[in-house]
């Protein structure tokens, strides 16, 4: 894997070219090259070493549950949280009753699909480094999202500098016409998988690219919104993704639609600075009142715990799988015990990062239980704005106004069983 990166190779021949023109310019000169030529090779040792720990990182933080990528090796099935829903939608998961295909194949369906991380090279570091930092919807098509790890700025480069190893400089303005690549990506039918967050009027929907009806499923699924080409690539990255995507990312869905060079330039044109509106900014919904009629325990099990929470907070003999993240661990957060399985469970509450277990109804400093808090700020990191207290589902859509309601209530009301 790295060595392919070929930061030896740049830092050899930066170091060539500076002690070449130093020897022209005198014995100061040539100082100051092979000075220069120093430097050079520490910055890429350094590069090289965080592309090193970023991969033991992406082990630490079990991104192979999800994605997957030429370094990672494939995991158990009670890890791969993608290619076990996607062996339940195709009918080949393993008999384990009462997990029966037909009864959880419609529930994984929209989760059976992760981007892979094939190819990442071709994306911009600092594109990378902003969205470890702080995930957004990306992938419109995709129900989950990336989830809010904890990661440090450390731990962030070393990551990003894994996923691209060769950080890529800046370029000067593509040439183009965005005008005429508008036309062309509208042509083409880009609408039928792609949106373009802020395009006013937004992408024509024309017929979908002639593709078979799994390969169009994943295709829309996984499209990003292209809003975001303009962070992800520089110009010439963006000119080869469009010339040949399998080139770039072997593993790809996406097309090659036949183009000139000068069709080219009018669509990168276009991606890079077509005039967009700003996002709209996200405000959280308004926080229910408690409710007056009784809720039960029975009630809020079917409806929030069971339904959304045991999967990733439960026993592993009942989640049929670890135990999931939120109990014995995983994408690199401590084993937290909580187990949302059952009313004795829950009554147990979670282990902090001390090992002191602690009540998931322990109230903050505004008065709200633990348990109520952490769905909430699922809606606050939509809205972008991120707390001590990671949000819940983790990458999933928050839960509804509704839904939180009756947890809350059920919590005021002194959680009935």
């Amino acid at each position: 894997m790295f060595g392919r990166i070929g930061w030896g190779a740049l830092a050899a021949a930066l170091a060539a070219a500076v002690a070449a023109a130093g020897c022209r310019g005198g014995d100061k000169a040539a100082g100051r090259g092979a000075e220069e030529a120093t430097a050079t090779r520490e910055i890429a040792a350094a590069s090289e070493d965080d592309a090193r720990a970023g991969l033991a990182l992406a082990k630490t933080f079990e991104c192979a549950r999800c994605h997957e990528h030429e370094a990672f090796e494939p995991p158990k099935l009670d890890k791969a949280c993608v290619g076990c829903h996607a062996q339940i939608t195709s009918g080949k998961f393993p008999p384990n009753e009462p997990m029966t295909q037909a009864k959880w194949a419609p529930v994984v369906a929209p989760l059976d699909v992760a981007p892979s991380l094939r190819g990442s090279r071709r994306l911009r570091r600092d594109y990378l480094e902003a969205f470890l930092r702080s995930p957004h919807d990306a992938r419109p098509g995709l129900v989950a999202e990336m989830p809010r790890l904890r990661l440090s700025e450390t731990e962030v480069r070393q990551l990003a500098a894994f996923l691209a190893p060769q950080a890529q400089p800046a370029e000067p303005r593509a040439p183009g016409d965005p005008g005429r690549g508008r036309a062309i990506v509208d042509e083409k039918g880009c609408g039928a998988c792609h949106r373009m967050g802020g395009l006013n009027p937004p992408l024509a929907v024309s017929a979908p690219p002639a593709l078979d009806g799994p390969t169009l499923r994943r295709a829309t699924m996984l499209a990003p919104d292209l809003r975001h080409a303009r962070e992800r690539m520089t110009p010439s990255r963006l000119r080869a993704w469009l010339r040949d995507p399998q080139a770039e990312k072997s593993d790809s869905v996406m097309p090659a639609f036949p183009m000139g060079d000068a069709e080219l330039n009018d669509v990168v044109a276009f991606l890079l600075y077509a005039p967009l509106e700003p996002p709209a900014k996200a405000e959280p919904p308004a926080r229910l009142p408690a409710l007056a009629r009784p809720v039960p325990y029975a009630e809020v099990d079917a409806k929030v715990f069971r339904k959304i929470c045991w999967h990733c907070h439960a026993e592993p003999d009942y989640a049929l799988g670890d135990g999931g993240p939120g109990n014995s661990g995983g994408f690199g957060f401590a084993p937290r015990r909580l187990n949302l399985a059952s009313y004795e469970g829950i009554a147990g509450g979670y282990v902090d990062e001390a090992g002191a277990r602690h009540s998931v109804f322990e109230k903050d400093a505004e008065g709200v239980p633990r348990l109520v808090r952490a769905l909430l700020a699922r809606h606050d990191e939509e809205a972008g704005r991120v707390g001590e207290v990671r949000g819940m589902p983790l990458g999933l859509p928050p839960l509804s106004p509704e839904d939180i309601q009756l947890v809350e209530s059920w919590v005021a009301q002194g959680r009935p069983r």
